[in-house]
């Protein structure tokens, strides 16, 4: 695969956080609605990115990493070994799609 729009490539990050969110709550046995998990997602990935002083609107590929790994860190921490299966195949996917952008 060419390389991606940063815009773009938030936006499927986004969509990949939100899947692997997703699964960690199945795996948790928590039920939480499409709309309270993609507000979820989107609280929690713009408060990586302001951390980082990414602007989500025009991601620099360093700035995508540096988020996508705090997003990482934080989630480890708050759900630990259970998630750690999910974590690692959608940090994997998100590191291919920040891999793709022009340097």
């Amino acid at each position: 695969m060419g390389a991606t729009d940063p815009k773009i490539a938030v936006e499927r990050l986004v969509t990949c956080f939100e899947s692997a969110n997703g699964e960690i709550n199945e795996a948790l046995g928590r039920k939480v609605s499409e709309s309270e998990l993609r507000a979820r997602v989107k609280i929690f990935v713009g408060d990586a990115f302001k951390k980082c002083n990414v602007d989500v609107s025009n991601p620099s590929k360093e700035g995508l990493r540096a988020a996508m790994e705090l997003c990482k860190v934080n989630t480890e921490k708050m759900l630990g070994p259970k998630a750690e299966a999910i974590i690692k195949k959608h940090y994997a996917e998100m590191s291919g799609i920040i891999e793709r952008l022009p340097d």
